[in-house]
């Protein structure tokens, strides 16, 4: 579920082509879409700490917790002659068959 934004800080508004926009608030019952330099500093402030919190999960480790962890995987190039090799062994498998 997502996070409920700050009641205080706006709004959700439709422009004339129906796209949403956010209406900031600026008093009691007043909005505006735009937004001073000063009020967009202070978010960006607010926002950068609260990134901060964030603990980072270690690599292989799925942070929805959907999956298992898994371990990074090697990989390692293939040569031509490794692709031969391949290849032979899958045609030797197909004939004893």
């Amino acid at each position: 579920m997502a996070k409920e934004t700050d009641p205080k800080s706006g709004r959700v508004a439709f422009d004339e082509r129906g796209r949403s926009t956010w209406e900031w608030r600026l008093d009691t019952g007043k909005f505006s879409r735009d937004i001073d330099t000063q009020r967009l500093k202070q978010l960006q402030e607010e926002a950068a700490v609260t990134l901060k919190d964030e603990p980072v999960p270690p690599p292989g480790v799925d942070p929805y917790g959907v999956t298992a962890p898994v371990a990074p995987q090697k990989t390692t190039r293939r040569t031509l002659d490794d692709m031969r090799k391949l290849s032979e062994e899958i045609k030797r498998s197909r004939q004893g068959k």
